[in-house]
């Protein structure tokens, strides 16, 4: 989770926000081929092609944003970690309680990342924070990561990791819109950008939809 977290940020930062969120589109492609090791489930052939079709997009992506290429090798590692951390998540759910597992997680994370800023020296850094800063990271980090991610678990009851990694995955669609009207000229990405990063989030979409189906067609069956 650190390494996801600090690839995220850092993707920002030699980028821009539209570039790391629609990097984590990849998470898709990454769970169609970790989930059925972890799980020992055979491949679905359809999160693959969906996942093709995604890969293709980012290589559009990368093509007409070359200036993002170190934020979108980032990007990249911040879908793979991430898919990590999901599909584990996934595997351990269970064997003890939501809480648990987060506050392991969170408490690692922080453990790695001090370690981290320890050799780097930016550790004293930290007093260079404001007040008002802080207070955002403390609501950023509360509310809108260790809560979701708490929910995300306990998500685990009803739904498989690959399902929870394609929702999540809807992210970019807002975050992008956000960004734009937050961050202005800056997030301003080429034509084809938004092209590919809409048909990647419409397969996503479609994907989502096709299994609801399936799955709801099986319980019936199931039941009749």
């Amino acid at each position: 989770m650190a390494f996801h977290w600090l690839c995220f940020f850092y993707s920002i930062k030699v980028s821009n926000v539209s570039i790391a969120l629609s990097c984590l589109s990849l998470s898709t492609l990454f769970a169609s081929i970790l989930e059925p090791i972890v799980f020992k489930r055979k491949i679905d052939i359809s999160e693959v092609i969906m996942g093709i079709v995604i890969l293709v997009c980012m290589g559009l992506i990368f093509k007409t944003e070359f200036q993002y290429k170190e934020g979108i090798f980032f990007g990249v590692l911040t879908a793979l970690f991430g898919t990590v951390f999901g599909v584990f998540n996934g595997r351990i759910f269970g064997k003890t309680s939501s809480g648990n597992i987060i506050f392991y997680e969170i408490f690692s994370g922080c453990a790695i990342l001090s370690v981290l800023y320890l050799f780097t020296g930016q550790l004293f850094q930290l007093h260079d924070i404001s007040m008002r800063d802080l207070g955002l990271v403390l609501i950023l980090a509360s509310f809108f990561t260790a809560f979701p991610m708490l929910e995300s678990v306990n998500l685990m009851k009803y739904i498989s990791p690959f399902t929870l990694i394609l929702t999540v995955n809807l992210e970019p669609v807002y975050g992008i819109i956000l960004a734009f009207f937050i961050f202005g000229e800056s997030e301003q990405m080429s034509p084809i950008f938004y092209v590919a990063s809409l048909v990647m989030i419409s397969a996503i979409v479609i994907n989502g939809v096709l299994k609801a189906r399936k799955a709801t067609a099986a319980k019936n069956l199931e039941n009749s």
